[in-house]
């Protein structure tokens, strides 16, 4: 009887132990040398501010638009504990603030999603119900808007891609694919009610964002790839000036994957300007204390950020093209 107890003690403590190891490796941040910030550009009209993940709020002075907007990152316990909801507060204190740096007013033209990942769509139909936003998607983030209720009049499912203009703003949306990672795949088929695990957001379809607007000539001036995947030949006729990179877990990928990822998203369509996004570790609060926070890497468990930005580096010397990497509150004029 004292072996069984010794051995069930030893047993608990191994346990123990190995959990207590998994959250130091996934609180553990790497320390990542950036490459030079980026300098002020002439204010034009159109901008676009950067808020962690990929989530990005774009205006001409008109009207706002958003992808995405995860805004409740909530913390890696309860992400792994608990079942999610929006963080209500945490989410309206954001978007206060990114319009009051946009110098706009408390309303969205829209929200576009680009997959059901619940760090890209748990947030949005809050937001589109709180600031009159009409919600552009899948058919797996309309059943995560049905699951908030939001009136079925402000839902936009775009099955595999399509046209959609927000103010002044086109925006095509290009099915695309998600990084090739565990969590890949999955599809919605009935509503999603809050409080829900994060696991039970189902990908459903991945999308690439071309974004126009008509006081920067007739074609796409930006490209927004917010998962690190692709279709090969996506991108064919394409051409943009500044591409907005999604680089979560590339770090985990093959040297030949990030090569021909970068081929797709910034070779192909002539990119002079790449910003990374969706590098950052998105338990951790964009504000916190009433403090602006800037951004963490993924721990190096979930991702290998110094690697991949190494050889982003490479190419973009290689390419001639000035490689930047946004850090949250970052605004950039065209």
């Amino acid at each position: 009887m004292r072996m069984v107890r010794f051995t069930l003690y030893a047993v608990c403590s191994l346990a123990l132990l190995g959990l207590g190891a998994l959250f130091f490796l996934l609180k553990s941040h790497p320390v990542v040398q950036f490459p030079e910030s980026l300098k002020p550009a002439p204010a034009n009209g159109v901008k676009t501010l950067f808020l962690g993940t990929s989530s990005m709020a774009w205006t001409d002075g008109q009207s706002t638009w958003l992808v995405d907007g995860f805004f409740s990152r909530q913390p890696l316990s309860k992400v792994v504990f608990t079942r999610l909801t929006v963080n209500e507060t945490q989410v309206g204190t954001v978007a206060a603030e990114m319009f009051k740096r946009l110098n706009m007013p408390s309303v969205l033209s829209g929200i576009v999603v680009a997959h059901s990942h619940y760090d890209h769509a748990m947030d949005a139909p809050f937001l589109a119900k709180k600031y009159g936003a009409r919600l552009v998607g899948s058919e797996s983030t309309m059943q995560i808007a049905k699951g908030q209720d939001l009136p079925a009049t402000q839902i936009d499912v775009v099955p595999g891609g399509g046209q959609v203009k927000l103010g002044e703003f086109n925006i095509q949306l290009i099915q695309s694919a998600h990084a090739p990672t565990g969590f890949t795949g999955g599809f919605n088929i009935k509503p999603v009610f809050l409080p829900a695990h994060a696991l039970q957001f189902k990908e459903g379809i991945s999308y690439s964002f071309a974004v126009s607007h008509p006081s920067l000539g007739k074609g796409p001036f930006a490209l927004i790839q917010p998962s690190a995947g692709y279709i090969d030949g996506q991108n064919k006729g394409i051409e943009v000036k500044h591409v907005f990179l999604g680089t979560g877990g590339l770090g985990k990928l093959s040297d030949a994957y990030i090569q021909s990822y970068w081929q797709e998203m910034v070779v192909t369509t002539g990119a002079r300007h790449v910003y990374l996004i969706h590098w950052d570790d998105f338990t951790q609060p964009l504000i916190n204390h009433g403090q602006l926070r800037g951004l963490k890497p993924m721990p190096k468990l979930l991702d290998d950020f110094p690697r991949s930005l190494e050889l982003l580096k490479k190419f973009a010397e290689r390419d001639g093209v000035n490689l930047h990497v946004l850090d949250a509150w970052q605004t950039i004029n065209f």
